[in-house]
């Protein structure tokens, strides 16, 4: 008689779940009814590390040593698991297979102690981690949140006088991107929303839900306020983007949100301290006060720098024929397409009149032309805005390694960006 149908029902049914990952892409290939209930249909096709986050525990696996047994806790279900894993080939290609069984109710007394144990180990760890890094900008924080509450997107929003400045970190790609929009009653409410609430994508303010679907939000994005309050006279929130497996139960913990919030008044506060005499009042960007400082304490001596020399064209004749408000529009919107692409590693400056800076701290030569790539596509986007502002930017990018002469890779940035803003003049404009 045939029996392999009854026998996988009863493995992948009447005892647990299986999964299946393939290795060298790390995507979950296979997923019975077990995982999709746990995990949502639409499990299949994800990266493995993101969606189970009980992968981090896996013992080292071998296709020789066939299955290894062990144990994981699910803390937002509070749910036990003891789980088979293995690896096998087939066609060429390497797959892990773990088998899971939930064994909650077995194991109540070692469900609650792992939970604690595991919960608090964590917990110390990111303070400690926070701590340390106390003195830097907010900016460093983002990324650990996202690790920390398993999420794909951090938001920090900060009031600034009739602004709202919107830094996001994006973990797919490692990838900041910082924008402002203009403060109104219901950008407010951003800052009024209740902690441990969903917060749809269509709760938020038109301009808000601009700024989110340029990060890859949709309408059905949903999102939840972690912290929020107020430092110096200045409003802050942070928002994560809600996922399957996002850390609800560590969202509710007092004693790491006090630690959060610490980090994040800290550093508004003392940003806001020099903030006035490092910025540009118009564009919210660095002023040229703060890059004559960076050059004597950072940038004549890192391991590789890139040199973005900008120059706006036609300032002179938006004046002129539309007004200096038209002017200061022009500037705003090549300011914006600068902002876009700043960190905490790149930095932006307007160093006088129309005339813009951009310097990225330690990065590969790729990594400058992709930030070229990038900052040219929010330039394009902003240029289809139906303000009848069309702003046109000359730049010159030039990039150094190591024992690099910043006043020469100056030089050659001011040359390009000068070839550039000749090719993009048309013929009978002044060149200047």
């Amino acid at each position: 008689m045939e029996f392999q149908n009854n026998i996988t029902d009863f493995v992948s049914g009447k005892i647990g779940g299986i999964t299946i990952i393939a290795e060298a892409s790390g995507e979950i290939v296979y997923a019975d009814d077990f995982y999709t209930k746990k995990y949502g249909n639409a499990v299949t096709g994800m990266v493995a590390e993101e969606v189970y986050l009980w992968l981090g525990d896996c013992p080292d696996l071998s296709a020789a040593d066939g299955a290894v047994e062990w144990e994981s806790i699910d803390i937002d279900t509070k749910k036990y698991y003891r789980i088979n894993s293995g690896k096998f080939e087939k066609e060429g290609m390497v797959y892990q297979i773990h088998q899971m069984t939930d064994v909650t109710e077995y194991m109540d007394l070692n469900r609650d102690i792992t939970k604690y144990m595991s919960f608090f180990k964590k917990l110390s760890a990111f303070q400690t981690a926070v701590l340390e890094k106390l003195s830097s900008t907010y900016y460093e924080l983002l990324p650990m949140l996202a690790d920390y509450f398993v999420t794909s997107k951090v938001y920090c929003l900060i009031q600034r006088e009739g602004n709202v400045d919107i830094i996001t970190y994006n973990k797919i790609g490692s990838v900041y991107s910082n924008d402002r929009i203009e403060l109104n009653g219901d950008v407010a409410e951003v800052f009024q929303k209740k902690q441990n609430e969903d917060v749809g994508f269509s709760d938020l303010a038109a301009s808000v839900q601009e700024v989110l679907a340029l990060t890859g939000s949709t309408e059905e994005s949903v999102f939840r306020l972690l912290c929020g309050g107020a430092v110096s006279g200045q409003k802050y929130a942070v928002y994560l983007s809600m996922w399957p497996n996002t850390n609800q139960e560590a969202m509710k913990e007092k004693t790491l949100l006090s630690v959060i919030q610490l980090y994040l008044e800290n550093g508004i506060m003392r940003e806001k301290l020099i903030y006035e005499s490092e910025h540009d009042r118009l564009t919210g960007l660095y002023n040229k006060g703060k890059y004559l400082s960076m050059v004597e304490q950072e940038y004549a001596d890192m391991d590789s720098i890139a040199i973005f020399n900008f120059d706006v064209n036609n300032l002179k004749v938006m004046n002129d024929n539309y007004g200096h408000e038209a002017g200061d529009k022009l500037l705003i919107k090549a300011a914006n397409s600068i902002r876009k692409v700043t960190s905490n590693k790149v930095h932006g400056y307007r160093m006088g009149g129309d005339e813009f800076l951009m310097i990225a701290c330690n990065v590969s030569e790729n990594e400058a032309k992709n930030l070229k790539d990038r900052w040219e596509k929010e330039l394009e986007r902003l240029n289809t805005l139906e303000d009848d502002i069309h702003c046109v930017i000359a730049a010159g990018v030039v990039y150094g390694k190591k024992d690099y002469d910043l006043a020469m890779l100056m030089k050659e940035a001011d040359k390009l960006m000068y070839e550039d803003k000749k090719k993009k003049k048309k013929p009978g404009e002044e060149i200047r």
